[in-house]
């Protein structure tokens, strides 16, 4: 259990810090601040699967939660969509967010088909193993990218009048990410690469859709 709270408190630093603008939560059509966020978790991802020294700490973190932990839970498969389906069900719901449901959906679907083509593109260029041993399309964290993207078109469309609900978005992000590792299906730089580039795709395709 302590593994598992340092991991989802290392997430919080890494992606909590900059998901919102200066200006009180202010959206701007290409905001500087998820890009960097983005960057930043990609690059972090990268040095832990490929820096010798960064990928012992990797290890060490693997380790430590595999010798500790319950047996696997599942909930993580199930709930890294949740991000996804909440803004499209408040909008049909009549709670209104940035943009209209078509709109949203266009948006959201073509943030996922750029990513999921990254992924793709990374998980099998890559090769890189899981911590299991079951496979080499560890890198980057598919389950991790999915939950971020959600939770980043979230923030986009509902953070500026309800900030608790990106607060709510990042917190199922952050614990299907904790819960990758925990289940000995990732490593940590899959994970923080997973995150990175699912707010990288959010923030391209508003940038070039919005």
């Amino acid at each position: 259990m302590k593994q598992l709270l340092a991991i989802l408190l290392l997430f919080s630093t890494l992606t909590v810090r900059a998901q919102w603008d200066t200006a009180g939560l202010r959206l701007q059509r290409f905001s500087v601040a998820p890009a960097l966020s983005a960057t930043a978790l990609m690059a972090t991802g990268t040095i832990f699967t490929y820096n010798s020294t960064a990928n012992s700490v990797s290890l060490s973190i693997r380790n430590a939660v595999v010798s500790s932990r319950n047996p696997r839970l599942h909930f993580d498969d199930y709930i890294q969509y949740l991000p996804a389906a909440l803004p499209l069900a408040l909008n049909l719901c009549g709670v209104k967010g940035k943009h209209s449901f078509g709109r949203l959906l266009m948006l959201e679907g073509g943030s996922y088909l750029l990513g999921a083509g990254w992924l793709t593109a990374f998980k099998y260029g890559l090769a890189v193993q899981r911590p299991d041993g079951s496979t080499f399309n560890s890198f980057p964290s598919g389950h991790t990218f999915t939950a971020f993207t959600g939770a980043e078109i979230i923030r986009r469309e509902y953070g500026a009048e309800y900030p608790w609900l990106a607060v709510a978005g990042y917190a199922v992000a952050i614990t299907v990410a904790a819960m990758r590792v925990y289940n000995n299906r990732h490593w940590l730089g899959d994970v923080c690469a997973g995150a990175g580039l699912g707010i990288l795709s959010v923030t391209l395709v508003y940038w070039t859709l919005e």
